[in-house]
């Protein structure tokens, strides 16, 4: 008796937490003894009152447990919260959500009392989150990432606000010309604001909470990353250069910390060829100039060979046998239709223009 009674009172009580069902009206205990509970129900719409007794309860405190409600957590302060972690400090926080430092740091120790535990841990080093703080974390972002998706789903109105994009610098040109027309077409009340520079750093900066949505080159050490587009990466001389004629094979480098830098540098390193470096420089126009006017070979995106200008370099000299994956990162704050909407609308650009170009 006692067990099927117990079960049937916690598992009505987690129903009724979880709203599943709207019976219970008032849950009343009273204790008689230390092992004799009654548990008064009153259900909605029934004018009968039911009575549960439950005996051999070692502990009152042990139903407590079983039927304690627990509060709502307050969507604003997991949101600071979020952005706490992000930036890193109050202050930054503070900015982002356009609040005082103050204010921010009392919505952290009223979200700690809430929940009755240390979050993070402040010290010269910056900010330290516990295990009960990274835990929170995660359902934080999940939580707001919901109730974002609640508002998309119930509000038929367009997509609008603005939105910060991270855009690799040698990128920028074709960004402009060939997303934004396609951007500012399906979301017309989308107001968008471009950040520039090399993929790694765009990445600090969209963990930082500077950016909204990037485009970066796919490393190795980075998955579940939605893939745009892929090209080839090609080793290209000029028309006019005979390779096969030259002692020493005279090569251009991008100067900066970026993924095709690290392929080209690695790739001549394990060639069997004798080679000379004869020009660096951060900008890939400069790079693609170097090679067309015949003065060094290098390695360029696919949509930057020119078949009028440049040849692809013999593969017993050097192999082309290298991929550039183009990724979309995002702020975890963005709920899923709008990413999904963006990256369609990149993917439909890049798919009537290459987007190339880019030293990533």
């Amino acid at each position: 008796m006692f067990t099927y009674c117990y079960s049937f009172l916690v598992f009505t009580h987690s129903w009724l937490k979880a709203g599943i069902v709207q019976l219970p009206v008032t849950i009343n205990k009273m204790y008689t003894s230390a092992k004799r509970i009654i548990v008064n129900f009153q259900f909605r719409n029934c004018e009968s009152k039911f009575k549960l007794l439950i005996y051999n309860v070692k502990d009152k405190a042990e139903v407590d447990e079983k039927l304690k409600m627990y509060p709502l957590l307050d969507l604003e302060l997991l949101n600071t919260f979020v952005m706490v972690v992000k930036t890193g400090e109050l202050k930054k926080a503070a900015e982002a959500i356009f609040r005082s430092q103050a204010a921010v740091s009392m919505q952290m120790k009223k979200l700690e009392d809430l929940l009755g535990c240390t979050l993070m841990v402040r010290s010269n080093r910056g900010i330290q989150l516990t295990d009960a703080g990274k835990t929170l974390l995660g359902y934080s972002e999940q939580f707001l990432k919901l109730n974002n998706a609640t508002f998309v789903a119930l509000n038929e109105r367009e997509l609008s606000g603005q939105f910060i994009f991270g855009v690799p610098t040698d990128y920028a040109q074709d960004f402009i010309n060939f997303f934004m027309p396609v951007l500012t077409r399906e979301i017309p009340n989308l107001e968008a604001k471009i950040v520039c520079d090399r993929s790694r750093n765009l990445r600090g900066k969209l963990e930082a909470g500077e950016l909204d949505i990037a485009i970066v080159a796919g490393e190795a050490d980075f998955t579940d990353e939605r893939l745009l587009w892929s090209e080839r990466l090609i080793w290209s001389a000029s028309t006019h250069v005979n390779l096969n004629e030259l002692k020493e094979v005279p090569v251009a480098i991008y100067d900066d910390n970026c993924i095709v830098s690290d392929l080209c540098i690695s790739r001549l390193q394990k060639a069997n060829i004798t080679y000379r470096e004869v020009f660096r420089s951060t900008i890939l126009e400069n790079i693609a100039t170097a090679v067309h006017s015949g003065f060094a070979i290098s390695l360029l995106p696919e949509s930057m060979f020119d078949v009028s200008k440049v040849q692809e370099v013999s593969s017993s000299i050097l192999k082309s046998n290298l991929v550039l994956n183009m990724h979309m990162i995002n702020s975890p704050m963005i709920d899923e239709p709008i990413l999904s909407k963006i990256a369609e609308c990149m993917r439909l650009a890049s798919s009537s223009q290459q987007l190339g170009n880019v030293q990533v």
